[in-house]
């Protein structure tokens, strides 16, 4: 992966609906030349999929981090857990003493703590603590 590529990249990110036109006139290609790079990209694992972010407050729901404590090991069976809860948009590892960063999205601060009291309630978790995200910026 080269400069180019990680151009590609930063501006899929700020926009995945960019058409290949467009890509191409914002990084300096022609649109074959990116419709290929971004192939490559997609092919070799780099570029995964496409998602559409949206504003929670407009949508009328909660943004929210849980942070987790995992009580056994290995984690990937609570991660796995948490990752198939409603409401839940991912799940981060960490290192440190937190072993996850959880992002959610719910109705409301009644579901964040049915959300929380669910974790909680695990054997799998030690601990978990919610925060709920007052602005975000990319």
């Amino acid at each position: 992966m080269d400069h180019t590529d990680q151009k590609i990249l930063a501006a899929l990110a700020r926009n995945a609906r960019l058409s290949f036109a467009a890509l191409g006139r914002e990084i300096g290609l022609s649109r074959t030349a990116v419709q290929d790079r971004v192939g490559r990209l997609e092919q070799s694992g780099v570029i995964t999929g496409y998602v559409t972010d949206y504003n929670a407050e407009a949508a009328g729901l909660v943004s929210a981090v849980v942070f987790v404590r995992i009580a056994a090991r290995p984690c990937e069976p609570a991660l796995a857990w948490l990752a198939s809860l409603a409401g839940v948009e991912e799940v981060l590892s960490l290192s440190g003493e937190i072993d996850a960063l959880v992002r959610c999205r719910v109705p409301n601060p009644a579901a964040l703590t049915a959300l929380n009291d669910k974790i909680g309630a695990s054997a799998m978790i030690s601990s978990a603590l919610s925060s709920l995200v007052l602005t975000r910026r990319c």
